[in-house]
């Protein structure tokens, strides 16, 4: 039997998922509380029971899906934590780098959240929070425990950049995603030599 937490969370859920939906295919000016009720089914008051304004939306928007692309990141980093460094950083950059490949839904959905942040204070505090989040999952699980704080901030500071922008760019690069992942195996490697 489903209690009112059950349905509110359902509920709430299924307007993050009209927002975020929204933001993917019309970008962020298409953002409206009156259209994410109309994607939900809902009457507006419904919608504002639950976020009372567009910016609350947004913050819980952001959130979830921010956790839901650390969960994948982390699970990716999971599987290869049995590898040694040099496999287990190639492995770790190439996933990544996959879905640079394509202007996938993912890209689309970080480029209007790129573009809400210039402008939104509770947005760009959600991604910077996100980054750093980022960062550490990427840098421990190449770096280890065995690595110094050093070489984690240069690892970080070497790929994530470079990831997002490759998110961009990829499609009109000279080299395939292998040959970046070497490329950058063999740089983040050097990067913990020095």
């Amino acid at each position: 039997m489903s209690t009112g937490n059950d349905n509110r969370s359902l509920k709430q859920k299924k307007i993050l998922d009209c927002a975020l939906k929204i933001i993917r295919d019309h970008g962020d000016a298409g953002l409206t509380m009156r259209k994410i009720a109309d994607c939900a089914g809902m009457r507006l008051s419904n919608v504002q029971y639950y976020f009372q304004s567009k910016d609350d939306v947004l913050a819980a928007m952001v959130s979830t899906y921010f956790g839901e692309c650390e969960a994948e990141l982390t699970q990716v980093a999971h599987s290869c934590e049995s590898l040694g460094r040099p496999e287990r950083t190639h492995r770790l950059i190439s996933e990544v780098l996959k879905h640079g490949t394509e202007l996938s839904d993912m890209c689309r959905v970080f480029r209007e959240l790129w573009a809400i942040s210039s402008r939104n204070d509770v947005v760009s505090g959600e991604m910077t929070t996100y980054y750093e989040s980022l960062c550490r999952v990427v840098s421990n699980s190449i770096v280890g425990t065995e690595g110094s704080s050093r070489q984690k901030a240069r690892v970080g500071s070497l790929l994530l950049p470079f990831v997002e922008g490759y998110s961009i760019t990829a499609s009109s690069l000279p080299m395939t995603v292998e040959e970046v992942a070497d490329m950058l195996t063999e740089l983040t490697l050097g990067l913990m030599d020095n």
